[in-house]
């Protein structure tokens, strides 16, 4: 027994000492290969269209968005409309539900009171199986209703494909791109550090390839326009959006009472001056994708709203009526 351990160490050992490892495998996502991939793109591009950086920052833009977001921005739009459609069913719902769950718990405390009286065996447990519902107060009836037209909705919304949780598949393409695409313009810039000075483009043609007052898209705008449009234009694009989802709502809501939505487009609106603060250092060419960005997605959304409209109130947009129906 003793020599058999013995060997079983030695063995041990051996396999410990070997030259020959195991090797565990590692996945890691680059995302500089990424940024270098569309930066020699974009360089290709360049030389081969022939264009100016002024305008093919901008002709790119369109064309990556129509590509890449536009038509899921279509499915998400027809998409919306159903689930809009059928919020008037789920709407119906919570008062039925509410006033069905109030019957139960009414009639539990009739039969409560009734069993009161007597002492059967088959008394009490009718009286302890009603107990809760006959203690449950008004507000427990309100999140028990609540809950279930929650439930129901679900329900509902898969049974036509149109789960909640689809409307999210947009942003998850929209943002990635907005992201390596903005990465790719601080390359091609050569933005590094605050120091426009000790920044250097990748591509000189960058220097000279501008127009009107912004010759140079490798430094920042000198007039500080590029930053006031970026925010005008970035606002209109917030306000409208936020004013799409109050023109869909089935009630009016409470004026004073702030909710999700509002908290939502607070934190829009406070990103909108942050990014105009970084674009006043930022190079012209990462600003004007972002301008560019930001005029097709508000043109996209005021396109949607009147080829697929989502509101059920009266379509009324800065005193007047979007389309008739």
């Amino acid at each position: 027994m003793i020599r058999s351990s013995c060997r079983i160490g030695r063995l041990h050992n051996q396999l410990l000492s070997s030259p020959f490892k195991v090797s565990t495998r590692q996945f890691s996502f680059d995302h500089n290969a990424i940024v270098n991939t569309f930066t020699h793109a974009f360089e290709s591009l360049h030389e081969t269209s022939g264009l100016p950086w002024w305008a093919l920052i901008p002709i790119t833009t369109f064309a990556l968005r129509s590509v890449w977001t536009l038509p899921l921005a279509i499915i998400q739009r027809k998409r919306i409309q159903k689930q809009s459609a059928l919020k008037p069913i789920v709407s119906a719902l919570n008062p039925i539900l509410k006033m069905n769950l109030a019957k139960r718990v009414q009639r539990a405390k009739q039969l409560q009171q009734a069993s009161s009286s007597t002492t059967t065996a088959t008394d009490e447990s009718v009286k302890a199986a009603q107990a809760p519902l006959a203690n449950m107060t008004y507000e427990q009836i309100l999140l028990l209703s609540s809950k279930e037209t929650r439930k129901r909705q679900k329900q509902l919304f898969k049974k036509h494909n149109v789960q909640i949780w689809k409307n999210f598949i947009l942003p998850t393409f929209q943002v990635p791109l907005w992201i390596i695409m903005s990465l790719t313009m601080r390359d091609l810039s050569g933005w590094s550090s605050w120091d426009n000075l000790h920044n250097k483009a990748l591509d000189p043609s960058l220097y000279v390839e501008g127009c009107l007052w912004f010759q140079d898209l490798a430094v920042a705008d000198p007039m500080h326009v590029f930053p006031l449009i970026l925010g005008v234009i970035s606002l209109c694009n917030v306000e409208w959006t936020f004013r799409t989802l109050e023109l869909s709502r089935l009630t009016q809501r409470l004026k004073y009472r702030p909710n999700l939505t509002d908290a939502v487009g607070n934190f829009a609106r406070m990103s909108i001056v942050f990014m105009m603060a970084i674009s006043i250092h930022a190079p012209a060419a990462l600003v004007l994708y972002w301008i560019s960005s930001q005029v097709f997605s508000l043109v996209q959304n005021v396109v949607l709203d009147i080829r697929y409209p989502i509101s059920f109130t009266p379509r009324k947009r800065f005193g007047g009526d979007i389309l008739d129906d």
